[in-house]
């Protein structure tokens, strides 16, 4: 019997595709690929992290959400790969937010509930060609009451018009085939009519 395991290079390769071509605000179709890699392997099962990616001007936002140690780690990474400062005027000081939806789209989690933040205006600043990185944890307690109903997880720059969605990491057991999908954009036409 074959088993089937997904090959991280490949990923890190169809995700670190430059997509800095694409205009301000817009969107392009792309086409899927789809790849399976037969392989011998362990006979355990394993939790497979989500990833997705967008990029708008010089700015590359990455959103990673993977179980670590019954804990759902997920982290959203801007990179400004511009010559000029990217800044973010704020209503208050809630920089970035995560929240996690079951499939209806209900609100399961959401990072900033029931958290405090100075009502004052604020700027965060990503610097020209460097990174930042914002992440959320939810322990094992929390994460256990709300694994099974949880679809999707979005994380977003707080007073942006962007937010990045992946799905929830996937549990992969040995007699199931493992195929790795990824989306590799063709063309920089816009999605919508002007």
């Amino acid at each position: 019997m074959k088993k089937y395991t997904l090959i991280p290079a490949l990923a890190l390769a169809v995700g670190a595709i430059s997509l800095s071509s694409i205009p301000v605000a817009s969107a392009s179709f792309g086409t899927g690929i789809g790849v399976s890699f037969p392989t011998s392997g362990s006979h355990s099962s394993e939790i497979v992290p989500s990833y997705a990616a967008f990029s708008f001007d010089k700015i590359v936002e990455e959103l990673t959400v993977e179980e670590k140690h019954g804990r759902l780690v997920m982290e959203l990474k801007v990179t400004n790969d511009g010559d000029s400062d990217y800044s973010i005027a704020h209503r208050d000081g809630q920089v970035y937010d995560f929240a996690i939806l079951d499939k209806n789209g209900k609100t399961l989690y959401k990072w900033s509930d029931g958290m405090a933040f100075t009502q004052a205006l604020t700027i965060s600043t990503v610097a020209a060609h460097k990174i930042e990185v914002y992440k959320a944890e939810l322990d094992r307690k929390a994460y256990r009451k709300i694994k099974d109903d949880g679809v999707l997880v979005t994380a977003w720059l707080v007073d942006t018009p962007y937010k990045i969605t992946t799905r929830m990491p996937t549990k992969v057991g040995n007699s199931t085939p493992v195929t790795l999908h990824g989306g590799i954009i063709i063309g920089n036409g816009p999605w919508y009519d002007d």
